[in-house]
């Protein structure tokens, strides 16, 4: 049954064409309206498309095309919260962990979907207006794939490059310098100081001076974000809120967190940093 609060009720599939993916997209194609294309990189870089469901199909429900990284998985996976959250199951089929080039090569896929006369996707995407997004290492693997030339904005969350060591992590080889090549514009949102990626995603931003960007997070919540609460929480508001801005242009959408004024900053459950938001 298509899902999803936005105005196209959304479902999740798989393509032949595409394997290894899973893909969430209104149930209805027959509307003039051309879908922005939404890169989805998954926490613990799991290769496991249906984890975030309930987010991603109501991102869809607002027209977009959203590809995550990972085959559908057992149900089981569909949710939890941050104590609970279960662990990716074994299969014999699916690789234990994802790489970031698998988000480029989806938008190929895309671009060549949208451009091929006998795709049910043909002429129905917008590949110039793409997003990068992803969870905890999938934030990481965004970071990565933020470099391409076609993504028009990135979102990270419950992420940021660490601090110490490294920097990223296998399938996401990313350091404080990969930030200088993030262009377009970037959303960082996450959770509190109990999120283990706060003070990451925080200096992160701080690092960040030409790009229009935000880092935002709420009081009360941790690591495991609102992914899993209905329509996805909080987050699935400002996440949707910011898609609709960056990648269709809809000034209503940007009220949330443009102007003095913003609908975000006078949320007192929100505390907000901006950069270059006009």
């Amino acid at each position: 049954m298509p899902v999803g609060t936005g105005r196209f009720p959304a479902i999740m599939e798989q393509a032949a064409s595409l394997p290894g993916y899973t893909l969430y997209a209104p149930a209805n194609l027959t509307f003039s309206q051309k879908l922005p294309v939404v890169l989805w990189a998954n926490g613990g870089c799991m290769a496991y498309g249906n984890r975030y469901r309930i987010f991603l199909s109501e991102i869809a429900s607002h027209g977009y095309l959203v590809i995550a990284i990972g085959g559908v998985g057992p149900s089981t996976i569909e949710g939890g919260t941050e104590e609970g959250m279960p662990p990716p199951p074994k299969s014999t089929t699916a690789p234990t962990l994802s790489d970031y080039t698998q988000l480029g090569k989806a938008l190929d896929w895309a671009t060549a979907q949208n451009r091929n006369a006998k795709s049910p996707l043909h002429a129905k995407l917008d590949t110039r207006r793409v997003a990068v997004m992803g969870h905890s290492c999938g934030g990481l693997q965004a970071i990565a794939a933020a470099a391409d030339p076609r993504v028009t904005t990135t979102v990270v969350m419950n992420s940021g490059v660490w601090n110490t060591g490294p920097g990223g992590l296998p399938g996401a080889p990313v350091t404080k310098a990969s930030l200088t090549r993030m262009h377009g514009s970037v959303l960082y949102i996450g959770g509190d100081a109990s999120d283990g990626a706060h003070e990451n995603s925080r200096d992160d931003f701080g690092r960040l001076t030409t790009i229009p960007a935000i880092w935002a997070y709420p009081d009360g919540v941790g690591h495991g974000g609102t992914y899993f609460e209905q329509a996805g929480g909080s987050f699935g508001k400002v996440v949707v809120s910011w898609l609709q801005w960056r990648l269709k242009g809809d000034r209503a959408a940007s009220s949330m967190f443009a102007g003095v004024e913003c609908g975000l900053c006078g949320d007192t459950r929100w505390h907000v940093a901006r950069k270059n938001i006009k």
